[in-house]
């Protein structure tokens, strides 16, 4: 009976201790993401668009399911009138997380650049429709 409970005691303890790595790990991995877009953000405001860009590349290689780094791609290649790439940019964020509604907001100027009233208008209304769901 002691031996097995001894053995459940260092059970529980690896488990305690595989769940601690993981969120460590978890954690490590929100703060990376968390100084790139820190250094994103301080690029575009030096004007140091190409970096920036370049910056968010290298962090989609790695992760290319991160929402928020598309919609910055794409929000930058917008400030660079690089239309087509930045809505292929927003439209992979909202495939990835369609509620971000910043994005709305983006493609409606996109798309008002382009003369193209139709989908700028499409854009507006998601845009109200979320606003109104908030």
């Amino acid at each position: 009976m002691r031996r097995q409970m001894t053995l459940l005691l260092i059970g529980a303890a690896l488990v305690i201790l595989l769940i601690s790595i993981s969120f460590l790990i978890y954690i490590k991995r929100l703060h990376r993401s968390a100084a790139h877009f820190q250094t994103v953000g301080e690029y575009v405001q030096q004007g140091k668009l190409d970096e920036a860009i370049a910056v968010l590349k290298e962090s989609l290689s790695k992760n290319h399911f991160n929402a928020e780094a598309h919609a910055a791609l794409g929000m930058i290649y917008n400030k660079k009138d690089l239309l087509d790439e930045a809505l292929a940019e927003l439209k992979t964020a909202l495939s990835i997380q369609p509620d971000l509604i910043n994005i709305y907001q983006e493609m409606y100027l996109i798309y008002k650049k382009k003369g193209m009233e139709d989908e700028a208008n499409r854009a507006l209304a998601s845009y109200d429709k979320l606003k109104g769901s908030e």
